[in-house]
């Protein structure tokens, strides 16, 4: 059963307030260097393990998560802990990645950077009222403490929304924040193996 308690998390370090112009400055900027055509050689297939990195947006301005350091600090998104260096590492094809992630990333070399927009479908799908689920209130451990909005976890560390509470149960929300979203990835292919 959820947990109000929550899992350890990297704490986002303070950084000086941002806009959305200097997030979307960030990215155009990042672009505006990137090499579109990459070396010649070997081209990305499914089964090689790769290392790229990479800028999830919602729109030309809205970062959802990055593995590069400038943008991240750029658009609110910067973690102390996290070590911006080594990239984001996956064999293609094996399901580590959503799937229109990993086709994106099949027929690139490295250097290479694209953009691509992935469907919701090939993302995090489609939001569902299955992912909705119905816990007595009684079975959560801390249930007077919950808020709308709030994420708590499984025991499995599943993380869930309350969606609603009531007197007697919540409803938790199990569905991807991203659930239902077009997004857009900015990839380059730093290593091919």
């Amino acid at each position: 059963m959820p947990s109000t308690e929550t899992q350890a998390t990297q704490q986002a370090t303070v950084l000086p307030p941002y806009s959305w112009t200097m997030c979307a400055n960030a990215i155009k900027d990042y672009l505006a260097k990137a090499d579109t055509k990459g070396k010649a050689g070997k081209k990305v297939e499914k089964g090689h393990q790769v290392v790229v990195h990479y800028i999830g947006r919602l729109d030309e301005e809205t970062v959802f998560d990055t593995s590069i350091e400038e943008i991240a600090k750029a658009c609110g998104k910067y973690m102390s802990g996290r070590n911006y260096n080594e990239g984001l590492a996956f064999q293609v094809g094996a399901g580590q990645m959503i799937a229109g992630f990993d086709k994106a990333v099949e027929g690139m070399s490295i250097g290479q950077t694209k953009t691509v927009h992935i469907e919701a479908k090939d993302a995090y799908g489609e939001r569902s009222d299955k992912n909705l689920v119905k816990v007595p209130l009684a079975q959560i451990p801390g249930s007077d403490k919950l808020e709308k909005g709030m994420k708590v976890y499984a025991s499995t560390g599943q993380p869930f929304t309350v969606y609603a509470i009531d007197s007697k149960e919540v409803t938790l929300d199990g569905n991807s924040e991203l659930a239902g979203k077009k997004l857009i990835f900015d990839i380059t292919v730093t290593d091919i193996k």
